[in-house]
Order: C-alpha cells, then structure tokens, then sequence
C-alpha cells in the first residue's frame, strides 16, 4: 500500500511553518516500510545509522544495545545498567554514544569490542541556573530523551551533541564532551548553549550531514521538524509511527523509527532524492 503525499492546513506560533505535509512512501515489501525488529526488543528508545558498519544500533528502556543489519536482522547484543534513550554514531572514531536519561551521562560504546569505555556525565548547571536539568524521580520522568552528534574537522573535539531533554523544561542543548582532550575513564561534559526553538518532547533526533540540519521528532504532537544548528525552522512534517523516541536515515533514503511502545519501522523518506 502506497500512503499519498497529504497536506494540511496548520495553525499554532510563529516558530512553526505554516503547512504540514506527510511525505514518506510505505513499501508493502518484507523489510521494507513495516516492523522490521525481528528481537522483539522492549521499549527500543533510540537508534543510529552506523556508516562504515552500514548497520543500525538500537536502544532500549532495558538497557540493551543491539545492532541489526537494515533488514533487521541481528548481529550483536550487549547489555548495560541504565535506562538507555538515546544513540549517536560518531563518523570519525566510529563509536557509538549513548544517553542514559535520569543520570543525564553519555556513555561511549565501541562496537568492535562490545563494551562501554567512557562516561561523560552532563553538569546540569547552565547560564546561572544551577539545576537545568531536573533529576529524575520515582513520580517524575525527566531527562535528555533524544541526542544527534554534529561533526566539526575544524573542532577542537571533533563536533559536538545536541541533546533533547524531555520534559520541565523540553529544550534542545549544545553538549560538549571532551571526546579528544581527555582519556579519563570518566569526564565531565557541559551544556553550552540553548537553542532559541522550542517543542513539546523532543523524543527523537538526527543530524543529516546533506542539509546540514537536525531533524528532531516531537513524539508528543507526532511531527518532524527540520532546523538549523541556530534553532530556525525550516520544515515541519507530519510523522508516522506512535510513541516514536528514534529516527535515523541511511544513505539509500530509508527512514527507521524507533517505538517505545514496540518495533522499528522502515519507510522511504521523500522528502529529498
């Protein structure tokens, strides 16, 4: 079943674009446009296209990491402590970094030796404010949800994260982590700048290297915003799928999603050729 392109009339502030349009092509193919998570995996909360691997890393609530071939097929399972939300390759060094919501850390993962390396604890104070970052409590969910590393040569560390945070409030953050300048087993990464752009539950996030833009998904109002790394909109789109906390785009122009409520879905992005 091919779903049409839709558009729609769209009303709200002034950050927004003023019409939505749906532009994803569903391919009624095994593997394509439909769950392609053969694990089964509980709550899959993030996920990264891995470029030299040409392979998917996948997330989850449980503390699982696994990696799948695009068809969904599984190569590796590794298991760690932490609810796990957010995944980002870095293009240069390979490995995988991955945000623990709550504890507000990035870990750093080498996928060739199937373990964690690194921790980068984010310091939840910025611009004044001792406590950006609100704690996670046992009747408060809160924490950085959604993370994209934009790669810089020209950076003293290689580029930096930008990092959705859930709730209280949701915002988008510059993240430095000292990637080169420390080899510590432990080191302190710091928040550096708030964009200006503003959207419920910035659940889902990935850098696109083409348009130079973040893609970011609210999975509260079920869109996909394009910005810049200033924080300006460019588009807005409907966004398919239903508690969707990842997304990613490999280089043949396939989108994949990341449920919490359960599967991985694959649809072709038309939104460039």
């Amino acid at each position: 079943m091919i779903l049409p392109l839709i558009a729609l009339s769209f009303c709200s502030g002034p950050q927004r674009a003023p019409r939505i349009r749906f532009p994803y092509l569903w391919l009624d193919v095994q593997g394509f446009g439909g769950d392609i998570d053969r694990q089964h995996l509980t709550e899959p909360s993030g996920i990264s296209y891995h470029r030299q691997r040409d392979t998917l890393f996948v997330v989850s609530d449980e503390g699982e990491i696994a990696e799948i071939r695009r068809d969904g097929t599984p190569v590796a399972n590794t298991k760690v402590r932490g609810d796990l939300e957010s995944v980002a390759v870095v293009p240069e060094t390979g490995l995988v970094y991955i945000g623990i919501e709550g504890d507000d850390v990035i870990l750093e993962f080498d996928p060739v030796k199937g373990e964690v390396t690194r921790r980068f604890p984010i310091n939840r104070s910025f611009d004044g404010d001792p406590d950006l970052l609100k704690k996670k409590t046992d009747d408060y969910d809160n924490g950085i949800e959604s993370m994209a590393f934009v790669p810089d040569p020209a950076h003293p560390e290689g580029g930096t994260f930008y990092v959705g945070n859930q709730w209280d409030p949701p915002m988008i953050m510059e993240v430095l982590c000292p990637l080169k300048s420390s080899r510590a087993e432990e080191a302190e990464a710091r928040i550096i700048r708030v964009l200006p752009f503003r959207m419920d539950d910035p659940a889902a996030m990935y850098y696109d290297p083409v348009t130079k833009l973040l893609n970011v998904v609210s999975d509260a109002d079920n869109i996909l915003v394009e910005i810049t790394l200033e924080g300006r909109l460019v588009n807005e789109y409907a966004f398919p799928g239903d508690n969707q906390e990842g997304v990613c785009r490999d280089d043949e122009g396939y989108l994949y999603i990341a449920q919490d409520s359960g599967g991985i879905l694959k649809v072709k992005d038309l939104r460039r050729r």
